[in-house]
């Protein structure tokens, strides 16, 4: 009899395992359906994989890369200029409405028709550098008075017009232009990393002679080039 009641024991033993295993499979099923169930008709955007997102996220730059299309940008803007030189000046005649330092401007035609210029390559001291004010001053005595005739070589990130501008003597432009004026009092410097085109090796040479002189910009110990200073120097 002690062995019959042992083997029955066993046997509820392995239904009781069975059933347990049961239960908790129909428990996990349930639990989805539940799931499902809730989220049916949910309008709420499901959260995204992290790993998804990263995939989507729009890879960075490289210096390289900025490198490579600082180049383009220059290169475009040579071919501009050299394409430009070749072109008459303008037939409109202008005079200076204002200044905001010595290679920045805005001049009006007789129209009273509006047009924003930056110097072709040169480059003033800044407002708060030492001989910004002066470079300003000397600018506007160049000019205020004066009708002025505008050779663009292109358009900057400003819209503004880099060009060559000349005093006009009886509808022809002056010899000398004020951007090389600029540069013979000392009041500017050559821009070289814009300035592409021919004229830029005679006002090298005027540059030279003006530094050799000890003349505007040039009477300090050690004038900051205005690129310098704006880096160091950010608006």
């Amino acid at each position: 009899m002690a062995t019959k009641r042992k083997k029955t024991s066993s046997r509820k033993k392995g239904r009781s395992a069975s059933r347990f295993g049961f239960e908790i499979l129909a428990l996990c099923f349930l639990l989805v359906v539940a799931g499902y169930l809730g989220n049916w008709g949910d309008d709420k955007p499901k959260p995204q994989c992290p790993a998804v997102t990263a995939k989507a996220e729009k890879p960075k730059a490289s210096k390289q890369d900025a490198r490579d299309q600082n180049v383009k940008a220059q290169t475009a803007k040579k071919a501009s200029a050299k394409k430009a030189e070749d072109q008459p000046l303008s037939s409109d005649e202008y005079r200076l409405s204002y200044a905001s330092d010595g290679d920045s401007f805005e001049l009006v035609d007789v129209k009273d028709r509006k047009l924003r210029v930056r110097l072709y390559g040169v480059d003033a001291p800044e407002g708060r550098q030492s001989y910004g004010s002066k470079s300003r001053s000397h600018l506007m005595k160049l000019m205020q008075g004066q009708k002025l005739l505008v050779r663009t070589m292109y358009k900057d990130d400003y819209q503004r017009a880099v060009a060559i501008v000349y005093i006009s003597r009886n509808g022809r432009a002056d010899e000398l232009s004020i951007n090389q004026r600029q540069v013979q009092a000392g009041m500017a410097w050559v821009y070289d990393f814009y300035c592409t085109s021919s004229v830029c090796n005679t006002w090298k040479l005027e540059e030279a002679m003006a530094q050799k002189q000890k003349l505007g910009l040039w009477s300090d110990s050690n004038p900051v080039p205005p690129w310098q200073w704006r880096r160091s120097n950010p608006r």
